[in-house]
């Protein structure tokens, strides 16, 4: 990766503990760096205290929870979803487009190559 192309920071929002490290480990691998936190509320709390906004947040989404629903509603408030791309996974058979707030909706599970194209496609470049 050229150093004028070298990427940002990403935000993993991931309630599994496992799954959370597995995610934060591959992007890591690919030369990002990664805060992680296990809710949206906690996502929140982190993107308020960052000097800069990190270039993606990847949000593992459940429809029926309302403190997703609640993360997405407040970033609109901020007018953070122009800035701050929302990458969306779900294991939710009912959610089949991408919500209000998101780019992108990926189901889970989801295969590392789309994973790694849909965040390199829509993370923003600063």
């Amino acid at each position: 990766m050229d150093a004028i192309d070298k990427p940002s920071t990403l935000l993993v929002v991931e309630s599994y503990d496992d799954l959370r490290e597995a995610l934060a480990a591959l992007l890591v691998l690919e030369g990002y760096t990664v805060l992680s936190v296990a809710t949206a509320t906690q996502a929140l709390d982190v993107l308020a205290r960052l000097p800069h906004i990190p270039c993606l947040v990847l949000l593992s989404l459940m429809l029926r929870n309302p403190e997703d629903q609640r993360f997405l509603s407040r970033l609109r408030t901020l007018d953070l979803t122009s800035r701050l791309p929302v990458l969306a996974l779900t294991a939710d058979p009912d959610l089949q487009a991408p919500p209000a707030g998101t780019v992108c909706l990926l189901g889970k599970p989801v295969r590392t190559e789309v994973l790694l194209a849909a965040v390199d496609r829509y993370r923003t470049r600063h």
